[in-house]
This record gives structure tokens, sequence and C-alpha cells, in this order.
């Protein structure tokens, strides 16, 4: 018995529960404080949020409204606005109109460029005229002028009920009212649709926007806070720079957040509602606390069920597959109860012994099968396109062209050589396509005439990439037999490679005719490959692309932009990039 504690007591299970016991301990110790600095957290974040987001949109306001000032200036000196004053008696009736017909295409554009301009009215005292954006041309409206339009240039102020942006030209200040007055009307109800778009929160209770000295802009979405702003608003106007304050309105505890732009004067208070802000968390802190506990209580019953049910079973089994990682497949285990458990032992036995004699029978066999598509592949050789080469040759003959026939016949030798070289299965994709390349060139010895070839250069990435060899020969020769064999004239082929971070495509297309059946006719052979019994050239590729490369590799049939079928061979890098040698390098 005593033996028996000495060993539960050093076992890591039961360290296991010591270590979990004393880990809760503190964690129930530190809840509170954790509660209270998440708050604080929680707090800090949505301030700080808060005083982003006001500081941004106070920033993009004043920048808005330096943007309207920079109208009006341009306005100020508009050539033909001077024009028109200048000359306004002695100009003839159509070229007056002309001129204020300009004026006002103008003021309607910077009317349009922004939601927030409700109107653009120029004021010509001079002459007894205004011009409007939206009204048009008229007699001037002596009581749309006061000195008070005048007070603050370039500076929003709040006249006629309105909110306006004023400007005339600076150095006639002194002079009374002014006789050139340019007058931006902004839109009250946009800037506070875009105020609470902004800055409107769950936990929001108020906004409160100030451009003036007599005007705010205030959205309430606490009834209480628009007493207590009212109540307050000399002492708000007072404050400056950025800051929070707590306050109490009507019983209820807020978060006031300031950003303003002190040399305009143009502030945001947030009313923040603590009690919103905070409800969640308040909601589920006891909820917590009872998990907190249900969880402790599970958690070491699960502990001790799980150790001797399944833990110290799975340990058995893990390093019983360990072994067999390491090679070791006469590493048996056996398990005492009648369980899951022990039906898994006694099939691993079994799979140990299956497993040692299918490792040799697959890999062979698909050693063998890779073997055997290779030389099936070799073996397809066209022999109408030996007869045609054969022919090409003795017609270059017969035309004294020796030279071309020499050049012809070496050509022709070269591709007997690559695809009757049987040393190696892979080669470089610069190899493969050089031989593709080269079946091109004699190609065109027939189709010079009425077919034109467009083959890329393999991008630099790709050329020491392993492939399995014949895999893009097939291809052109597909669409010379199949796709351009009828063309009497303007055939095209293409052939590009596309170089990416996780594989490589190369596509062969091609403009030829009865694009549809041959797309059909290819995803059908496609659809056959599980199909033992004959493989073409098109599926051997497929099946060797997928058994080098992977999940992803393979071929793809589409439409080609040109017309024709297009081929798209897809090679994805599972494991890695592999790089052969020379195949020819003896």
């Amino acid at each position: 018995m005593g033996q028996s504690n000495r060993k539960w007591h050093r076992s890591i299970f039961f360290r296991l529960i010591v270590a979990f016991a004393v880990a809760m301990l503190p964690i129930y110790l530190l809840a509170g404080f954790l509660y209270q600095w998440g708050t604080s957290m929680l707090r800090n974040d949505i301030v700080e949020s808060a005083e982003t987001q006001s500081t941004n949109y106070v920033n993009e306001l004043e920048n808005t409204f330096k943007r309207f000032s920079t109208m009006q200036y341009e306005t100020l000196n508009d050539d033909m606005l001077i024009r028109l004053m200048g000359a306004y008696d002695v100009l003839e009736p159509y070229r007056r109109i002309e001129l204020i017909n300009s004026i006002r295409s103008k003021l309607f554009s910077m009317k349009n460029s922004s939601d927030l301009i409700a109107d653009v009215r120029i004021y010509l005292s001079g002459i007894g005229i205004q011009i409007s954006a939206v009204d048009g041309y008229g007699e001037l409206k002596q009581d749309h002028l006061s000195l008070n339009l005048i007070r603050s240039p370039y500076q929003v102020i709040f006249e006629r009920n309105t909110l306006l942006m004023v400007a005339y030209p600076l150095e006639n200040e002194s002079a009374g009212m002014p006789d050139l007055i340019v007058e931006i009307e902004l839109r009250e109800r946009e800037i506070r649709q875009n105020l609470q778009s902004a800055l409107g929160r769950e936990y929001t209770g108020a906004i409160d926007l100030r451009l003036s000295d007599e005007r705010h802009i205030i959205v309430v979405q606490k009834p209480e806070l628009r007493k207590w702003i009212d109540s307050h608003e000399t002492s708000l106007e007072t404050a400056n720079g950025h800051g929070t304050v707590d306050i109490a309105a009507e019983g209820n505890d807020y978060i006031r957040v300031r950003s303003a732009l002190t040399e305009t004067g143009v502030f945001i208070d947030q009313y923040l509602y603590k009690k919103s802000m905070f409800h969640k968390v308040t909601k589920h802190i006891q909820w917590f606390w009872l998990f907190f506990v249900v969880a402790f209580i599970a958690v070491a019953f699960f502990l001790f069920y799980i150790n001797r049910a399944i833990n110290k079973p799975l340990v058995k089994i893990v390093r019983a597959f360990r072994h067999v990682e390491e090679g070791n497949f006469d590493f048996t285990i056996r398990h005492d109860t009648d369980d899951e458990f022990g039906y898994m032992y006694v099939r691993y036995n079994e799979m140990l012994v299956r497993l040692k004699a299918l490792i040799d029978e697959v890999y062979n066999q698909q050693l063998q099968r890779q073997n055997a598509e290779l030389k099936q592949l070799q073996s397809q050789i066209n022999p109408h396109f030996l007869y045609n080469c054969l022919f090409s040759i003795t017609r270059l003959i017969k035309m004294d062209k020796f030279d071309e026939a020499i050049r012809f016949t070496d050509q022709l030798a070269r591709y007997f050589r690559f695809i009757t070289r049987s040393t190696r299965d892979t080669v470089p994709l610069e190899q493969e396509v050089d031989h593709a390349r080269n079946y091109v060139m004699l190609q065109l010895t027939r189709f010079s005439d009425r077919v034109s070839v467009s083959f890329e250069d393999v991008p630099d990435r790709l050329k020491p990439i392993g492939v399995p060899r014949l895999i893009l020969q097939p291809l052109v020769e597909n669409a010379f037999v199949h796709g351009l064999e009828n063309v009497d004239e303007g055939g095209l082929l293409r052939v590009s490679f596309r170089a990416r971070p996780e594989g490589a495509i190369i596509s062969v297309e091609d403009n030829g005719e009865d694009a549809e059946r041959q797309l059909t006719r290819m995803n059908e052979v496609l659809q056959e490959a599980d199909n033992p019994q004959e493989v073409t050239a098109i599926l051997n590729i497929h099946r060797r692309l997928l058994f080098m490369f992977g999940t992803g590799s393979g071929l793809q049939f589409e439409r080609s932009e040109l017309g024709g079928v297009k081929v798209s061979m897809m090679i994805k890098w599972n494991g890695g990039e592999s790089i052969v040698p020379d195949v020819n390098r003896r």
C-alpha cells in the first residue's frame, strides 16, 4: 500500500492535479484585480478610440473648410468676375449674360464639390446684382447684407439662421461693406448626419459640435443630457484643448471626451454613457464565477478519468507509431481491456504485418507503372509525323536546299534522341521546353505558311525545376494534330509560362476549329484517370504530374482567348522545388 502511494505521488498525473490546484488559487485571488484592470483598460480603449475618432473628424472638417476657403479665394480673383465688375455698364447685354452664366457655372461646380454646401452666392453691391448657384442671377437683396456678415472672413458664422462662410477682399475691410462678397451656405442637416454617422456608438449619450460662437450642433441620444449641456453652455465654451472629464447628469454617469482645434475654436464633445460601456462586462461577471467553479470540479474529474481511460492507452499507441515512423515494424502492443483500444491494438499488430508486405508490393508496382508509362509514351511516335519529316527531308534535297536539309535532319535526330533516352524519368524544365521547341520547328516545315507560333522563354527561376520527361511536347503535338491540322491560314499556337510562389503554370493554346468537341474529349479522358485499361498521352501526362507533384497538379482544359483550346499544366510545390541535373551529362 505504501509503495503504491509513493508511486502515485511520483506520477505525472498527480503532479498535474497539484499544479492545477496551485494555479487556480492565484487565479481566484487575481480575478477581482483583473476585473478592475480589464474595466479600466476597456474604459481607456473606448476613450482613446473616441478621442481619435473625434480628432480625425475635426481635422477632416477643418480641411474641408480650408478647401472651401481656397475655392472662395480663387473665386474672388476669377478673371471673368473681375471683368464683369469692371465693365458691367459698358458690356453688351449678350456678353454680360455670357459672363454671368460662366460665373454661375463655376459656382455650381463649387456647390457640387461637397454634400455640405447648400448654395454658393456672389454679392456685387457695386453694380447691385447677386449670382447664386441655385437661384441664378438677380437683383441684390439688401436684407442679405449686414456688417455682421463680414465679421469673420473665411470662418464659419451663424447668420440668417444659417451656417455661412463669407469671403471678401481683405484690403477693403476698413471701407465698410465690400463691393464683392463670396458666400457659401452650409447644410446643417448634412453636418449633423455626418456627425452621427462618424461618431455615434451604442454607448454615446450625446455629441456636441461647435462651429462658431453662436452655433452648436448637438446630436442627443440621451434626452437628459440636453438639459445639462444647455445649463453648462458657458463653461463648455471656455474649455480648450483635448481631455476627458467625468460628469453626472440627472443621476447618470458620463465621460466627456473633447477634441478641439485651438486656432479655430472648433471642438467636439462626446458624452459616453458609462453604464452602456461596461454593460457586457458587468452582465457576464457573475456567470464567469459560476462557470469557474463548475469548470474546476468538472476538469478535476475529467482529468482523472482521461488519464485512466484514454491517456495511458493513447500514450502507448503513440509510442508504437513512433517506432513505425523510425522504421521498426516489429514493435507490437497489447491491451488487457476489451474496449476500443483493445480493438485498435489488435488491428495495429495486424497492420504491421500487412504493411511490411504491402510496402514492397506497392513500391515496386508504382515504380514499374511509372517506367511502363514512360516507355509507352516514348513508343507513341506518330508514324504519320515520321513520314512527314522524311518527306520534308526528301523535298529539301530535291530542291537542292542541302543546308536546310542538314539542319532539319539534325533537329529530327535531336527529337528522337530525347524521346528514346531512358536513363532518367526526370529532366530540368529547360530541357523539356527545348525539346518541345525543337518539335515546333520540325512542324513549321509543313505549317509555316499557315501557322504562326508564339513560344515564350522560360523564366530563369523555373529552368532548373525537375519535371517528368515528355510532358510538354505531346501537348504541342495535340494542338497541331487536333487543332491546326486543317487550318488553311491564320493559325496560331501560343506557349506561355507563369511563375507563381506556390508553383508554375505552363499553357498551350491555339485558335483551331471545333474547340468544344476537343474540350469534351479531353475532359472525358481525365475522367478515366482511374481506368488502368488504356492510357492515352494526355492521361499519361496528367497522372505523372499528379504523382510527382501531388494534389493540385495536373492538366486543366478550357476555351482559349484565341478561339481554340487552352491546355494548362499546373505544377504545385508540394514538398519544395525539385532541381535535377542535365539529363545529357554523362
